[in-house]
């Protein structure tokens, strides 16, 4: 799903309104009945407070009380004054309120917390994507007590008070839902966008699907929907072979457990066969706790993997389609040959992660290898060593440096963290949204690099292997949540719900298969 910018979404206005004789009174109508469907199909009948600015997000506002009030809501609308343009669309809305709405005014009320606290739902209509910075007065307080009451809002457009292009602010609607209008604003999905957006609704209303599909721009949100379209093909008649064979170079004497989830992810990924290649000291741990994958004969030493050259890299190698490279394998000086030697020789697709990305981070030479059969997953402090700058300032410019990152290397980078980003070459960025804190504990990188691994066993190519193995990833975390706390889970229990989560989008390919 593409993403806009406000500037975007303003000449996409401009142009239906102004070029295509599209109404704009009749936006409005669409927008604000998309809003109170929202809050009817939530919540089938109720108390509504809807807090309106003068601008058109009030006229929005407006519709949706009047919608309400008509379904038979109590409905209240609080604002500081009515729209400045008597002409308007917001006007015109206004003046259709019926009688049954109360009017009241914000310098009327005692208490703004109490009185809103009062409704069983609020509506945030107060500004649109059209202003930034620190709410002005006597907004800023409004939406300080609005938040105070602790009901359910719905956000129109975008939670008043956050930037719609940077995803900064700093005082904010905290939504419960958002039905942001023609398309998604990339703030909803950049820093402080996720946590204060709540559930997120695209309605395109009456604008032009051309206008809407040709945006310009390389930054999306990838949603379930496209991320079903992108699950591999899974013939009925398929064998092990069928599913590729995917070689993992992983583990040392002090992180076992780093090989064995890194297995479980490409087993779970769905690839037909899964190859160990560990040191000595780490098959005594793998093999009891992947009895379904194969040990590379060729064993290294105790603590790193050695380059096994001539003959035996080739047999780890027989009938690879993708490698796996990095959790959990140190940085002794010999590993960091193996590694080399890896990029070197091996032209198939690659996922790199972990102590492997570090050891590429202080070799100029091997970073001059990469290319675009590569996927590096770095979490945001490998990444900042990759980058020769801080976990601060990669954390501060998420998309800035992803984009950075992929551009320097000629690969997909993923970049782990809250709202994870696959950048690729070119400069689109894609922001997958699931997951949650189940994922927050050691391991969860080893399963997604086993998990991409897989996808690229199975075929796939390496931009869409990363975007489809993250949404996975994040949505067996939503899956584990919903049976069960993320606190206290184990990285393997998490990782278990991978299948499910591929069978929620085999449900959405198959209903729009036979749609």
């Amino acid at each position: 799903m593409k993403l806009a910018t406000s500037e975007q979404m303003r000449e996409i206005d401009r142009v239906s309104i102004e070029e295509r004789g599209i109404d704009a009174f009749g936006l409005m109508l669409a927008a604000g009945r998309a809003v109170a469907q929202d809050v009817a199909e939530s919540f089938p009948t109720g108390s509504v407070v809807v807090i309106c600015g003068k601008g058109n997000n009030g006229g929005d506002g407006f519709v949706a009380a009047k919608l309400l009030a008509d379904n038979g809501w109590r409905v209240s609308v609080l604002c500081a004054e009515p729209p400045a343009d008597d002409a308007g669309p917001a006007r015109k809305a206004w003046d259709q309120l019926p009688d049954d709405v109360s009017i009241v005014r914000i310098g009327e009320v005692g208490s703004l917390r109490d009185f809103i606290g009062s409704f069983d739902v609020a509506i945030d209509a107060i500004f649109g994507t059209g202003t930034k910075g620190r709410p002005r007065a006597p907004w800023h307080n409004v939406i300080s007590e609005l938040n105070a009451a602790h009901v359910p809002v719905f956000a129109v457009d975008i939670p008043s008070g956050l930037d719609p292009d940077t995803g900064e602010a700093e005082t904010a609607v905290v939504a419960y839902r958002t039905i942001t209008i023609g398309l998604a604003k990339i703030g909803m999905v950049k820093e402080r966008g996720p946590e204060l957006c709540g559930g997120i609704r695209v309605e395109p209303i009456h604008f032009p699907k051309d206008l809407l599909e040709n945006v310009a721009g390389k930054s999306e949100t990838l949603t379930a929907h496209e991320a079903a379209a992108l699950l591999p093909r899974r013939p009925r008649a398929g064998h092990k072979g069928t599913f590729g064979l995917l070689v993992i170079a992983a583990g040392s004497a002090p992180m076992p457990g780093a090989a064995v989830l890194a297995g479980i992810g490409a087993l779970r990924g769905g690839c037909g066969l899964v190859r160990m290649h560990t040191p000595d000291a780490v098959r005594s741990v793998v093999a009891p706790n992947l009895p379904e994958a194969l040990l590379a004969n060729h064993a290294a030493g105790e603590n790193f993997l050695l380059p096994l050259g001539g003959s035996g890299w080739l047999m780890v190698l027989e009938k690879a389609k993708a490698i796996a490279l990095g959790p959990g394998i140190g940085r002794h000086p010999e590993t960091a040959c193996f590694v080399r030697e890896v990029l070197e020789t091996v032209q198939l697709p690659t996922v790199l992660d972990a102590d492997a990305l570090t050891l590429v981070a202080h070799a100029p030479e091997m970073q001059k290898l990469l290319g675009r059969r590569h996927v590096l997953t770095p979490h945001p402090g490998e990444l900042a060593t990759l980058m020769g700058t801080t976990t601060d300032e990669i954390q501060g410019h998420r998309w800035g440096w992803a984009r950075e990152a992929a551009r320097r290397f000629n690969c997909t980078v993923l970049l782990k963290g809250f709202g994870t980003l696959i950048a690729q070459p070119d400069g689109t960025v894609t922001h997958s949204g699931a997951g949650n804190t189940a994922w927050a504990r050691g391991g969860a990188g080893d399963v997604l690099t086993g998990l991409i691994g897989s996808l690229l066993a199975q075929g796939m190519a390496p931009p869409e292997a990363a975007k489809l193995g993250a949404f996975v990833h994040g949505m067996a975390a939503d899956i584990y949540v919903r049976e069960s706390s993320p606190r206290g889970a184990l990285t393997r229990e998490v990782a278990e719900k991978i299948p499910a989560a591929f069978r929620e989008l085999e449900k959405i390919q198959s209903a729009e298969f036979n749609s």
